[in-house]
């Protein structure tokens, strides 16, 4: 099956810091890649070159086969690739429904709005309670139902999910990634799902890669990865693994 995102030598950074190096993945239709990593691994920041916030310095990005690095950040909402950023970013001075209609501007979602948001207020029936409701006075839990319904708008053909558990209570965790889940089972929806809740996200997705310093350090089926020792070395380090090692040998 051809790839529906495919990202081949990508690097990417800040102020002539290099945070990306040669980075490569991919994301087939109506599949739930996660990529995982320890913070300041480089997930955030793979995230912004695929929404466009970010300046690739090198490499090759291809969307459905077309060079997605061409196009400004407002085209790649309306070819179909839409990010529903870490911390959420709401607006918080306007209401629930405000805030959907805003993530259908782009007029390739226009013509589907009312289907969408029918859609959204059944994925997250917590947000059809609170549409004429404040975003910034929601909890948190809510602001990233939100922040995902918003994205759902957009009329999206592959979703960039960035975070979406960060701060949230385990309960809400829980029913964030159920919609997750339900999202992935109920349309052809490609995925992208950077966490470092990685027993939340292994638990969606079909495969996942491991990010650390930067760099894909391992991938695979995510019922394997769990129990990789490269994943544990991007939480924890090496050289921490290495000692739980030599202290288990001491008293084998």
């Amino acid at each position: 099956m051809s790839a529906a995102l495919s990202v081949r030598g990508i690097r990417a950074g800040y102020s002539g810091s290099t945070v990306l190096q040669d980075v490569s993945f991919d994301v087939a239709p109506g599949e739930v890649v996660c990529l995982l990593g320890a913070n300041g691994a480089g997930k955030t920041t793979t995230m912004g070159v695929l929404a466009g916030l970010v300046r690739c310095q090198a490499g090759e990005v291809l969307f459905d086969g077309a060079d997605l690095l061409r196009l400004p950040s407002h085209e790649r909402v309306r070819a179909g690739l839409v990010l529903a950023p870490e911390g959420r970013k709401v607006f918080p001075n306007l209401t629930v429904e405000e805030n959907l209609y805003l993530g259908s501007y782009n007029r390739n979602a226009r013509a589907g709005r009312a289907g969408k948001l029918a859609d959204v207020y059944s994925l997250f029936p917590r947000l059809s309670e609170r549409r004429r409701q404040k975003a910034g006075l929601m909890s948190g839990g809510e602001q990233q139902m939100l922040a995902i319904g918003r994205a759902v708008m957009a009329n999206p053909r592959l979703l960039l999910l960035d975070e979406p558990s960060l701060g949230l209570a385990p309960m809400i965790v829980v029913a964030v990634f159920d919609a997750i889940r339900l999202l992935a089972r109920s349309t052809n929806l490609s995925i992208l799902l950077v966490e470092q809740n990685t027993r939340a996200a292994l638990s969606v997705a079909t495969r996942g890669y491991v990010l650390a310093n930067g760099r894909i350090v391992h991938s695979g089926p995510a019922a394997g990865l769990s129990d990789a020792v490269a994943l544990r070395d991007a939480f924890i380090g090496r050289a921490v693994n290495k000692a739980i090692g030599a202290e288990a040998a001491s008293h084998a």
